[in-house]
């Protein structure tokens, strides 16, 4: 995918400077994130997690009670990414001279991005989501979030909008992509009868339908 120059400083990123106890409790959610992707989290164990980051059994209930608080702190571990890169998607600045088009497009290689980034750290997660259903609403939320976030960039640019009822249109747009963008990136979310495509294909087929939606107008 050939990244455009809005989006150049946003990516989900690994904490970088860590203590030796968090460099140890990285090395345990990672081996969780590759067990519960190979196997699923019924399949996996704690001695699993253990043998694989190359720790000892008590060393993992040293940092975590169980294996529901180490699951947790796994979907607390990426919900702090993916919250972080939405605070800083989310930023005016970083999309100063931009099009309603250029929004969408960022909108897209950011979430493409992350879920082509690390496919075993969002399999993982989603995977916990699934067997705790009280963390679901916390996903979703954040989900919603970005969402808002491009709405309210979008919004600040209706002179671009032909259509007469910008929000309506607008928030109807990205609950669209939202959708065609979990199809693309899930597999078991895309409809038989559509077949996959590479994700520079999927990103113009979608611009052009957003155009049409917004009946977008020249900027300037």
């Amino acid at each position: 995918m050939t990244e455009n120059r809005w989006i150049s400083e946003l990516h989900w990123r690994r904490a970088g400077q860590q203590s030796r106890s968090e460099r140890t409790q990285s090395a345990l959610l990672d081996a969780a994130e590759a067990l519960i992707f190979e196997k699923g989290t019924e399949a996996t164990s704690i001695a699993d997690i253990a043998a694989k980051a190359g720790f000892s059994v008590g060393a993992v209930y040293h940092h975590f009670k169980d294996k529901k608080a180490l699951f947790l702190a796994l979907f607390d571990r990426m919900t702090d990414a993916y919250e972080a890169l939405n605070a800083k998607a989310s930023d005016p600045e970083i999309w100063r001279g931009a099009t309603v088009l250029d929004l969408f497009r960022g909108y897209m290689e950011i979430t493409l991005n992350a879920a082509r980034e690390d496919p075993a750290a969002k399999a993982a997660v989603s995977a916990v989501v699934a067997d705790y259903p009280e963390l679901a609403a916390h996903y979703a939320e954040i989900q919603g979030n970005s969402r808002r976030a491009l709405l309210k960039l979008v919004l600040a640019r209706r002179e671009e909008i032909g259509v007469a009822d910008a929000e309506e249109a607008a928030a109807f747009a990205i609950d669209q992509i939202s959708a065609m963008l979990r199809s693309c990136i899930d597999p078991a979310q895309r409809p038989a009868a559509l077949q996959p495509i590479d994700d520079e294909t999927f990103m113009r087929n979608a611009l052009r339908m957003i155009a049409a939606c917004l009946d977008l107008q020249p900027a300037g």
